[in-house]
């Protein structure tokens, strides 16, 4: 097929309609012509059974997969979904965690409120722009440019470079000018209704205007504005989205152009709950009142006595801990001291905190899903990008390509006062490329190469400054009970002094300058410094870090056909770093820190598949591939440990994943039926943590779709995934490598430094053994239809010392429609059985946080086009 074909306008199907009609009425004429002037030509006129914008079935080329060369996903030997427009524009996706309707071996992550990159086979993931890697940092779910999806389970294709997160990706499409009428959609959504909680105001409203500006130019504008109170309390989704986009079009060269503006201006991430324990998953009891901290003195570790557990309660004296053989850290018989051993010349560490279930006014009470938020926190996020693609036929079989991405971000994290970051991203991405198709005939034989060659430069800025060393160790501390407002470390420890800079972290101090505490006593507290605007930092941290990275990168990928039944998929990359880091935030004598340097990486997949049918494939992949690992709490680069303090992290540039895939594909009843099988397993070296530390994460797994798609009137999808999972090595410092345990002895909040578990390999936790998802939506020739759409897992376990057990779990959300050509409305039900629903409040072994999921929330949905 000549190059050009494949990027011609879909023929709209009432048109074919409408010139088949015209045919006919031409031949029952039947008026007399003169065979010298005139030659009769057969026409054939093939109309689609249904719209493809809201097929179940893989109707549409991924070439999300190879960069261009395109095929029918029946023929990628790779595991591919896809996510039509009709699902993108209408459906409720509040966050990552709604893509596991569409595709197997997505794992439910809670995505902290914020992102629409999900966790594919237990492994985080990137987000795509039609086939060049954007930054899907957090911000609340918005596809107001973008009108299609195929989700990619395993690493991306050499033609798109050294990519970080090999778990997979999903390539959002943007929308395209339409080149043969004007439309205009208006779209609206409006609730929400919570019948078995507090309801919200909530609204999104959305216009779409398309059309030509002549016979080879068009044009497309989008704008959406979101006023969103969530399901949680105190938490906001707000923000304006801003898109266009023009198409130009002759015999031979095709051009888009793209622009978006997104303004996240206040939005809030959620924690969930703290002092996660197995009575507060099973009846949603939790352990309200004042936590016990155990402070270090010298080489003395004290806990005050506490007249209650009231915030506020006095401290009645001082008792001495020490760790027993079970590692507990319990009271010492006998050491009880009325005054206080924090002075201010010899000031005390908190290192730690434990819970007394026996202290008066402690206890288990009941905990609403949907507190837990301060209204003090605010995030904002503003993102810009463009997007150039030019293509030129220099002849049927030869294409040239180059696509031009540029992506600006700002963010500012501010959350329990304690955790803070403020970045900037910059990227700048082009890739040119030589499609060649050629066809070699011997006799009989053919040999059909469809390749994609070419050349990448890739030029990434990241600029984090952040502040997170007093979060983890006291989040577990706070009652959620209480007045959110006073969820922050000043309000918590009963501090009396305030930095003069002010603003929401104003509570912290300066290293070496010890803060009162009433309740006790003196203090040393982590040193952060005010950066402007509210926000503080600290100077010398991993995460702090000013990187600039660039990359070039050859590749090429042959998808040799031999013949009609067999056939290769072979791509390699070689890639040239040049990366640099330097400290952003230097206080006056302090450590400038800077260092380069460069690396060279390499890549290889292999793709051998045969058609033991026609509509049958039958296939195994393997990739090899390193890669640069960003991680923290951005998109940047951090500093080694150890000895390397000072350098660049060494391990960010040396992430190997291996895939071995093996497949079917089949297409059971053409056009009807569809389903997919494939097993795999895969290893890679995860992004740093926050502590600096580099996990390798073995997956091995099996996963299968159905798409079954009858008629018009029904469409249905069902996905199947059972995952086995395994880290290597696995370090407990974090939130509370022991759990939460209201013993009065276990110890969290200490980053593991008094429970000195571990570390190790240990079984992957927050991933579920088996997961299904799917739909059925059936529509009526009226107009009425009704979509029944949910997903099951089995259980799972919340942190490596599995105190805390999620059982099987579902949701099942109804829709509820009436559609005519010119307009629609839609009551959306969003979890019909009311089920309380569990995701990981935050990705990480030693984690403990449990986001409850939302419960029964009823939306209105409108649309109207002209």
């Amino acid at each position: 097929m000549p190059a050009i074909a494949r990027f011609l306008p879909t023929p709209d199907p009432e048109n074919l309609r409408r010139n088949a009609l015209a045919l006919a009425i031409l031949s029952s004429l039947a008026l007399p012509t003169h065979a010298a002037d005139t030659q009769l030509q057969t026409v054939t006129v093939e109309a689609s059974a249904s719209n493809s914008d809201d097929d179940a079935l893989p109707t549409r080329p991924p070439s999300s997969v190879y960069g261009g060369t395109e095929a029918k996903v029946l023929d990628t030997p790779r595991s591919v979904t896809q996510i039509n427009a009709e699902q993108l524009a209408n459906d409720s996706i509040r966050s990552a965690d709604d893509l596991v309707k569409y595709a197997p071996g997505i794992t439910r992550g809670g995505g902290q409120n914020a992102g629409i990159a999900p966790q594919f086979r237990g492994q985080g993931s990137e987000v795509f722009q039609d086939g060049q890697r954007a930054y899907g940092v957090r911000h609340p779910a918005n596809f107001n440019a973008y009108e299609g999806a195929d989700i990619v389970a395993g690493p991306s294709s050499v033609t798109y470079g050294s990519v970080s997160g090999s778990g997979g990706y999903i390539n959002y499409l943007s929308k395209k000018p339409d080149f043969n009428t004007f439309k205009t959609k208006v779209s609206g959504e409006l609730g929400a209704w919570i019948p078995d909680g507090t309801s919200r105001d909530s609204s999104k409203f959305s216009i779409d205007n398309t059309g030509p500006l002549s016979d080879n130019l068009a044009y497309r504008v989008s704008i959406t504005k979101q006023r969103q109170q969530d399901f949680y309390d105190n938490v906001d989704n707000n923000f304006d989205a801003f898109y266009g986009a023009l198409a130009w079009r002759n015999d031979n060269v095709r051009v888009d152009w793209n622009a978006s503006y997104d303004n996240y201006y206040d939005y809030n991430i959620t924690h969930g709950w703290n002092r996660a324990t197995q009575e507060l998953v099973d009846s949603g009891k939790y352990y309200a009142g004042r936590a016990t901290p155990i402070i270090q003195n010298g080489n003395t570790l004290w806990s005050p006595v506490l007249a209650s557990g009231a915030a506020d309660a006095t401290t009645l004296g001082w008792v001495q801990r020490q760790r027993n053989a079970q590692g507990q850290y319990t009271v010492v018989d006998g050491s009880f001291q009325s005054a206080s051993p924090n002075t201010q010349a010899n000031p005390g560490t908190l290192r730690g905190w434990v819970y007394d279930p026996t202290l008066a006014g402690n206890g288990l009470t009941s905990l609403s899903p949907q507190v837990g938020q301060r209204a003090e926190d605010q995030n904002s996020s503003r993102r810009f990008t463009t997007q150039l693609r030019i293509e030129a036929d220099l002849s049927p079989t030869i294409t040239l390509a180059n696509s031009t991405f540029y992506q600006r971000s700002k963010d500012m994290t501010d959350a329990v006062g304690s955790f803070q970051v403020k970045s900037r991203d910059n990227i700048f991405d082009n890739r040119f490329e030589f499609h060649w198709n050629h066809e070699l005939r011997l006799g009989d034989f053919s040999l059909r190469d469809e390749s994609n060659s070419g050349l990448i430069y890739r030029r990434e800025f990241n600029q984090s400054i952040a502040a997170n060393n007093s979060f983890g160790s006291t989040i577990n501390a706070y009652d959620l009970t209480l007045d959110p407002s006073g969820k922050n470390p000043g309000t918590l420890l009963g501090l009396t002094g305030a930095n003069p800079a002010g603003g929401n972290a104003a509570w912290i101090g300066q290293a070496g300058v010890p803060q009162y505490s009433s309740y006790y006593g003196w203090l040393n507290l982590p040193a952060m410094y005010p950066i402007g605007g509210g926000l503080y930092a600290e100077s010398v941290a991993p995460y702090t870090a000013e990187s600039t990275w660039s990359t070039k990168t050859l590749f090429s990928q042959h998808n040799l056909h031999f013949g009609e039944r067999v056939g290769l998929n072979i791509g390699a990359s070689r890639s040239w770093i040049d990366a640099e880091i330097d400290n952003p935030f230097v206080l006056p004598g302090g450590n400038s820190r800077k260092d380069s340097h460069d690396y060279r990486l390499f890549s290889v997949q292999v793709s051998p598949y045969v058609k033991p049918t026609e509509n049958s494939t039958l296939y195994y992949t393997f990739d090899r591939s390193l890669a640069v690992n960003t991680g923290f709490f951005s998109n940047g680069l951090g500093w080694g440990s150890g000895t390397a303090v000072n350098q660049l992290n060494p391990l960010a540039f040396q992430s190997l994943s291996v895939l071995h895939e093996v497949g079917l594909k089949v297409e059971a009843v053409p056009k009807e039926l569809f389903f997919t099988l494939a097993a795999f397993k895969q290893a890679r070296d995860q992004s740093p943590d926050s502590n600096n530390n580099i996990a390798r994460l073995v997956v091995k797994g099996v996963e299968s779709t159905i798409r079954y798609q009858p008629d018009d009137h029904l469409r249905s999808g069902l996905n199947l995934s059972k995952l086995n999972a395994y880290n290597e090595y696995t370090s407990q410092a974090g939130f509370a490598s022991a759990g939460f345990i209201p013993d009065n002895g276990t110890v969290f909040g200490d980053n593991n430094s008094l429970n000195q578990r571990p570390s190790g390999r240990f079984d992957a936790v927050q991933i579920p053994e088996y997961t299904a998802s799917g739909y059925v939506d059936y529509r009526f020739d009226s107009g009425f239809g009704a979509e029944l759409s949910g997903w099951w897992t089995s259980h799972w376990y919340l942190n490596l010392s599995k105190t805390v057990k999620i059982p099987n779990e579902y949701n099942l959300d109804l829709a509820l429609y009436y559609r005519q050509p010119q307009w629609s409305t839609t009551l959306r039900v969003l979890n019909l059985t009311n089920e309380l629903n569990f995701v990981s409040g935050l990705a990480g072994s030693t984690n403990t946080f449990l986001q409850p999921m939302p419960g029964r929330t009823v939306l209105a949905q409108f649309d109207y086009q002209f």
